[in-house]
């Protein structure tokens, strides 16, 4: 398993260029129609009412509703399903310092692609393609291609003054949920029987008149399950661990098993229980908590 903690590339002079636009900036000598969007702080906002003219946006909650990240911004917040979208494709190029590992959640698309340069020098270059059958001639014929959602790629090379450009192709709309850039951690091996929980964040109930409402709040993908590492490690191990509380991370639970690549997510660790299970071995018990 490799752990990602992310740096901050919403920080000036990370996110260099990108192609996806956000929603037209607010201008204080417009007069907005309730439920008009624009763009504000790095925010969207909804207007609540008519004659909405000389509000500022994040002032006054009578006037303006905050309705989450622009568009450029929405794939480097800490929720997967707040996603940065183009159509025809996406495209965007960070220059993150040293980093060694870079991930994607809820991808949307045919294929990404990841360059990185060094001035004018490509020092590293990959293709993966998302969109694909199960590899059966029924799957091929019959059914529509599987999206992959997650892909990380880990063990780059590193430079200060690289620029990483980042593609995703695709005929209509192409999306990434989450974008996650950082040094990456060796936390151990997972052993057979991680679990991957997918829990539904919506609500479900039945109205006065017993009709069935569903509010949609998207979901979450945790995981937990034992790690081993070498003994030698556990004081790394804890050292990581107490300095990571709270903190969100790309855990990467299979790393260079494509048909596991599902199981990678995003979150914070709730638990982690280090038990020197024998001379040379140290058994972590971890458990995962999924961001939305």
């Amino acid at each position: 398993m490799i752990a990602v903690p992310p740096i901050d590339c919403t920080a000036s002079g990370v996110l260099v260029s990108t192609n996806a636009v956000n929603l037209a900036a607010y201008a204080a000598g417009t007069t907005y129609a309730a439920d008009a969007t624009i763009s504000y702080a790095n925010r969207n906002w909804i207007s609540v009412q008519a004659g909405n003219i000389g509000h500022t946006p994040g002032t006054d909650i009578l006037w303006w509703v905050d309705n989450g990240p622009v568009n450029t911004l929405a794939m480097f917040d800490t929720s997967v399903q707040t996603a940065t979208t183009r159509e025809g494709g996406l495209t965007f190029i960070l220059a993150p310092g040293r980093v060694t590992a870079i991930g994607f959640m809820d991808l949307v698309g045919q294929t990404i692609t990841i360059i990185i340069t060094v001035g004018a020098t490509t020092i590293f270059t990959e293709t993966r393609t998302l969109a694909r059958s199960d590899g059966t001639y029924y799957g091929f014929v019959f059914e529509e291609p599987l999206q992959t959602r997650e892909v990380a790629f880990y063990g780059l090379p590193s430079a200060p003054t690289a620029r990483i450009t980042v593609t995703i192709t695709g005929s209509g709309t192409t999306a990434c949920g989450l974008c996650v850039v950082g040094k990456q951690f060796a936390v151990g091996n997972a052993q057979y029987g991680f679990s991957v929980p997918i829990e539904d964040r919506g609500r479900h109930y039945l109205d006065s008149l017993s009709n069935p409402v569903n509010v949609e709040r998207g979901y979450s993908k945790g995981s937990s399950g034992t790690i081993v590492t070498d003994r030698q490690n556990l004081n790394r191990m804890v050292g990581f661990f107490s300095d990571q509380i709270g903190v969100p991370l790309l855990w990467i639970a299979a790393p260079g098993q494509n048909d596991l690549v599902s199981a990678t997510v995003f979150g914070r660790f709730v638990r982690a229980v280090p038990v020197i299970s024998s001379f040379d071995e140290v058994t972590i018990a971890l458990e995962i908590a999924g961001y939305r």
